[in-house]
């Protein structure tokens, strides 16, 4: 048997009671989160760590599932009917494809396929991500809330105000954050092209991507073998500090 100082009693009774209320913090924090996020999709964003657990499980099929569900769920809610989120969800499905072109078939017309379908993604992409800036873009930070107000105006909840201010929230970084979605996509439009053997619309998708983005290095190392040069390394540090998108 341990025998414990009266100091030693002491101090575990208080390390005892930091990590019980370190506990109802972290627990009171998460049900808050839960609390101020849409209800309409919450059951969307459990479904997606569903899928990022298929993802890291490289359970294709199921990944491909459930991302096809969150996109038809999404569908159905007037506010994200056209979101980006639903442009994000068709970048995972073009990158899934794209995968299982280059590293999951040997066969020539299933790796054709696979860039098709790839590419079809990356284009449906491109139409939220147009359509959804479209309707944002030129919006003040009032007139959004009241865009979101609107659109918010069938929830019940005691956070409402919460919801709409986080949603808001969401939206604002969203649009600083679309230049560098979009030159995402154009790089994976550019590894498509290649792959199909078509070097000069590779070529057009990979300058798009920089022109969007200057530090997309994916985009600069591809552009620099297709222009005869060799892949571009990034150092240590760059690799632990990438650069931030200019915000211009």
């Amino acid at each position: 048997m341990i025998n414990l100082t009266p100091g030693t009693k002491k101090l575990t009774v208080i390390m005892l009671i930091i990590t019980v209320i370190g506990v109802l913090i972290a627990y009171n924090y998460y049900s808050y989160i839960n609390e101020i996020e849409d209800p309409r999709i919450l059951h969307i964003k459990k479904i997606h760590l569903r899928y990022n657990q298929a993802v890291t499980e490289n359970t294709i099929g199921e990944a491909i599932a459930l991302l096809d569900f969150m996109d038809t769920e999404y569908s159905k809610i007037r506010h994200y009917h056209n979101s980006f989120e639903r442009g994000v969800l068709c970048t995972d499905k073009a990158a899934i494809y794209l995968t299982m072109a280059l590293y999951h078939t040997t066969d020539e017309d299933e790796k054709l396929k696979f860039l098709d379908l790839s590419k079809a993604f990356l284009d449906s992409c491109i139409h939220f991500y147009d359509n959804w800036q479209n309707e944002y873009s030129d919006l003040n930070e009032d007139m959004i809330n009241e865009k979101v107000t609107q659109d918010f105006s069938d929830i019940e909840s005691d956070y409402k105000a919460d919801i709409i201010a986080k949603r808001i929230i969401d939206i604002k970084f969203a649009l600083e954050e679309i230049d560098r979605r979009y030159s995402v996509t154009y790089t994976n439009l550019g590894i498509v092209m290649r792959h199909k053997l078509k070097q000069d619309s590779a070529i057009f998708f990979y300058k798009k991507a920089l022109d969007l983005w200057k530090d997309n290095h994916v985009a600069k190392s591809n552009l620099n073998v297709l222009m005869g040069g060799e892949p571009i390394k990034r150092g240590m540090l760059e690799k632990m500090f990438p650069p931030e998108r200019d915000k211009e």
